[in-house]
């Protein structure tokens, strides 16, 4: 898959996570770019899944691939969570992003 085709298959992958989601959340929007590392935290469940799901693949589409290794994104996602814990008030776009790098 190209590069230009990115933004597509992400598209593709959260609208299928979020047709197994909770109905509240599908009919929830929100926007990842907004909320704090304690908004995240504070989410349960698929919801928390969803959110870190769609953050992983906003980061890979910016970088341009759709290459991924799983330990990788696990590794990531603990850092964010640890990270979030002790900077509840950062945002969580911007702290995702640099844990990403």
């Amino acid at each position: 898959m190209s590069s230009s085709n990115v933004g597509p298959a992400v598209a593709a992958t959260l609208f299928c996570c979020m047709l197994n989601a909770s109905p509240g959340f599908a009919e929830t929007p929100r926007d990842f770019g907004t909320l704090v590392c304690k908004d995240v935290m504070r989410l349960s469940g698929e919801d928390r899944s969803v959110a870190l799901a769609f953050v992983h693949g906003y980061v890979l589409g910016k970088k341009g691939t759709t290459q991924y290794e799983v330990e990788t994104l696990a590794g990531i996602t603990d850092r964010f969570i640890d990270y979030c814990l002790n900077h509840p008030a950062d945002n969580a776009l911007q702290s995702f992003e640099k844990l990403a790098k």
